[in-house]
């Protein structure tokens, strides 16, 4: 049949590498930060919770396309919100797909059981590959110390609510004037 003509220049492999950081640079002449990807995020979260809705009450939706939806969905919430725990977050998915289950549920009259399991399973993934790091981290350092006697405070990133610095400026309750006088 034909043959594919392919044009070469000899200085193509460096022109190449330079046509990619110039296209790069133009397309991202800041650099991405954390904070970038934490706004996409939540914009993404808040699209694959559109999607959520109109994929359930719509009636397209499968099992292959509730999992990745729900894969989507948890590692957009966990990138969203980077100083909420991880399991909350999860939870709040799976409240939030079990919620779009029912309502296709009271729609269609019928439970789409293995769905929703399926979801649940996906969303379990998530939660054990975010579990696992910690769990190495307990396993450097003492390996052989009992759950029951380790001090889950001093383990975890939270500051306890005793020593939070609380910024603002506060009043004594019963002091000063109040609204309705």
């Amino acid at each position: 049949m034909g043959k594919i003509l392919v044009a070469r220049s000899p200085h193509f492999g460096s022109m190449n590498r330079h046509l990619r950081s110039h296209v790069w640079n133009s397309l991202d002449p800041r650099g991405v930060t954390p904070g970038t990807i934490v706004h996409g995020a939540r914009i993404a979260v808040l699209a694959i919770g559109a999607m959520a809705v109109h994929g359930y009450l719509g009636g397209g939706m499968n099992d292959g396309d509730a999992r990745e939806l729900a894969l989507a969905m948890g590692v957009a919430v966990l990138m969203a919100a980077p100083r909420q725990r991880g399991a909350e977050l999860l939870g709040a998915v799976a409240i939030w797909l079990t919620t779009c289950e029912f309502m296709a549920a009271s729609r269609t009259g019928q439970f789409a059981l293995w769905r929703w399991a399926d979801v649940l399973a996906a969303l379990a993934l998530i939660l054990i590959m975010t579990r696992v790091p910690h769990f190495r981290a307990l396993a450097r350092t003492n390996p052989w110390r009992s759950w029951r006697d380790r001090d889950r405070s001093a383990e975890s990133d939270q500051v306890p609510a005793a020593l939070a610095v609380i910024e603002g400026r506060a009043r004594r309750i019963g002091s000063g004037h109040s609204r309705s006088q």
